[in-house]
């Protein structure tokens, strides 16, 4: 595939593309062209044109950590292709913080007005269904609802028609934007997508069919741990010893169910060290879990794709989405001598194939897929910093002693609770209260993002060559950039030409 030159109107509407090389050089020369982007290479027309467009089809190969995509014209020529790594994996970890945020910032929340309410001696007994507190001025009271104990709201808890799982519906806006972002370039007529129903038992079993898939995982075995000898072959988890304990991830005394994804088979050493080593405990836990989520991606596909296809029908019209299988994108990339590998999974070429299914007419010679750009997606918002607060910390004498009342999770430094009972204990009450009240207090703040903060995936140039920002540090002194492991860029040095936009063309 030659590198096109994509164009642009004066108007910012996308043209046909061009390999017209030497006249894309006339135009910026004589002024009747500038350059809109580098990367992918971009011109801008500035004078009235009237284009001749063309049918052109974009395909995705949709996946959830890569997504292959090609845009074809209508005789079945090459026009762009790229894949796309994207960021699906991280917003369960990102959801599980935030819930932790949250409940933090509750309690913390909690604990001032019961703090306040204990000042006053507002207190109500306990299992009182209503508690009053002062609220600006001594004479003014208001009645606020117990904070524990209150009965389970579900009425607000509801879910909507159509609701998706957070990592299914990042998924979805992922590939539409996609879609959205090479429309910028191209004039994009016809959308088609590859489209897969996997049922979880037929991977496992490919005989399975009828009634079997009303049948749970113990299908065939006569109790659980031969299940479970059969799910490890007869091995220990951990090692290659035999089996002879059968291990509960969660204990039953924590309410673990007694179930085969809860059970690891584990040899008596390998059971001695989960119960004595907390690290081998961990490893047990994710490799168990790995076990278990094998077709993790697969579920959050099955969620989305069928979104996906709606979506893509209300905005090109059903008569211009196309749809293909996995079976026949697999027969025609084989005809034309492609062979999936687990270093190389060839997400371009798939994207290729079911363009050129999506036309009906397949072409006697593939293309070289020797320009394909690697587009990757950053996070564009950090809401773990803006719902983030920072630490209470204590100082005596001018040296900071002590961080937070009580100890947070993941705390290594002294809590106010923890340096208290030591100098009770070194000095007596007495003096350990003066001590107390010596101390200077820097409260915790809120964090906010600033609106000029530079967010990984800005793009920057630096000695005339192009990057794309992938963190910084020393206080923003120093940039870090895509494939440069750890160079360091002062940013004094460095011409930020663009903020992050989500997906962005890293090369």
């Amino acid at each position: 595939m030659s590198e096109y030159i994509y164009v642009l109107g004066m108007d910012g509407n996308p043209q046909m593309p061009t390999k017209r090389k030497k006249h894309v050089e006339k135009l910026l020369q004589t002024g009747r062209a500038r350059i809109f982007r580098h990367i992918p290479y971009t011109i801008q027309l500035t004078y009235e044109n009237d284009p001749v467009l063309q049918p052109i089809t974009l395909a995705e190969d949709p996946g959830r950590s890569n997504i292959g995509m090609a845009v074809v014209s209508l005789s079945g020529e090459l026009l762009s292709a790229a894949v796309v790594q994207t960021r699906n994996k991280e917003i369960v970890k990102l959801m599980e913080k935030r819930k932790q945020h949250r409940r933090a910032s509750r309690n913390g929340e909690r604990k001032a007005r019961q703090r306040l309410a204990k000042k006053c001696h507002t207190m109500l007994k306990v299992g009182s269904l209503m508690r009053k507190l002062p609220m600006y001025g001594k004479d003014k009271r208001v009645k606020c609802l117990v904070i524990r104990n209150t009965e389970a709201r579900f009425c607000n808890r509801k879910r909507k028609d159509g609701w998706l799982t957070p990592s299914a519906e990042h998924l979805v806006r992922t590939h539409i934007n996609l879609i959205h972002k090479m429309q910028k370039f191209l004039p994009i007529t016809d959308v088609a997508i590859e489209i897969n129903r996997f049922a979880f038992l037929s991977l496992e079993d490919p005989s399975v069919s009828g009634v079997d898939f009303q049948k749970g995982p113990l299908k065939g075995y006569d109790n659980l741990n031969a299940a479970v000898e059969d799910l490890q072959d007869g091995h220990c988890l951990m090692c290659d010893r035999p089996i002879e304990h059968r291990h509960h991830i969660v204990p039953r005394s924590m309410q673990g169910s007694n179930t085969i994804e809860n059970i690891a088979g584990l040899c008596c050493k390998c059971h001695e060290k989960v119960h004595k080593n907390a690290a081998f405990e961990k490893r047990l836990k994710k490799k168990k879990a790995g076990l278990d989520k094998r077709y993790a991606a697969i579920s959050v596909l099955n969620q989305a794709i069928p979104f996906i296809c709606k979506q893509l029908e209300q905005e090109f019209g059903k008569e211009h989405v196309h749809y293909c299988s996995g079976k026949d994108t697999a027969m025609v990339r084989r005809s034309f001598g492609y062979h999936k590998t687990k270093e190389e999974q060839l997400h371009e070429v798939d994207a290729w194939c079911i363009a050129v299914l999506s036309l009906q007419q397949i072409p006697e010679k593939a293309p070289e897929f020797d320009h394909v750009y690697k587009i990757m997606q950053f996070r564009r918002q950090d809401r773990s910093r803006i719902k983030a607060q920072t630490s209470r910390t204590y100082y005596y004498d001018g040296k900071k002693v002590a961080k937070n009342r009580k100890k947070a999770e993941g705390q290594k430094e002294d809590s106010l609770q923890e340096w208290r009972e030591c100098h009770v204990t070194l000095y007596g009450e007495e003096q350990a209260r003066k001590m107390i009240s010596q101390l200077k207090v820097r409260k915790s703040i809120r964090r906010y993002n600033r609106l000029d903060r530079l967010m990984p995936g800005a793009v920057f140039y630096y000695k005339g060559t192009r990057y794309v920002m992938r963190g910084q540090h020393n206080k923003g002194q120093y940039l870090q950039a895509v494939g440069m492991g750890s160079k360091d860029f002062p940013v004094k040095d460095c011409k930020i030409v663009a903020q992050n936009e989500g997906l962005v063309f890293v090369s």
